[in-house]
């Protein structure tokens, strides 16, 4: 009998430093999540850094095409005018010069 005491008074003692042990880590749990927390929105903020920095490089990547396809199609297009202007700046000059010449002499 005396050793079933003995083992139910160590059950017991085993017991109550259980529920110690459980009541602390209740106690320290909102200092758990606290820290779960700015762990878990460090994470999410650092992805979404990440996320920025990757559209902004495609972004500026696109820009700098974009742009350089500009810049090649002003050129062509520059191109073409100039050609124009030199094919057609003797015929022009004639006619603003005939139109000028008549517009005076009609007055």
């Amino acid at each position: 009998m005396a050793s079933i005491i003995a083992k139910v008074t160590e059950l017991d003692k085993e017991m109550r430093l259980k529920i110690k042990q459980l009541q602390q880590e209740k106690e320290q749990l909102p200092v758990f999540l606290r820290e779960q927390k700015k762990k878990l929105t460090k994470k999410t903020e650092e992805e979404a850094h990440q996320e920025i920095e990757t559209r902004k490089k495609e972004i500026e990547e696109g820009l700098k095409a974009a742009k350089a396809a500009a810049s090649n199609n002003l050129k062509k297009n520059i191109t073409k005018i100039e050609a124009e202007y030199k094919e057609k700046k003797d015929q022009w000059i004639e006619t603003i010069y005939r139109q000028c010449i008549q517009d005076y002499l009609e007055d």
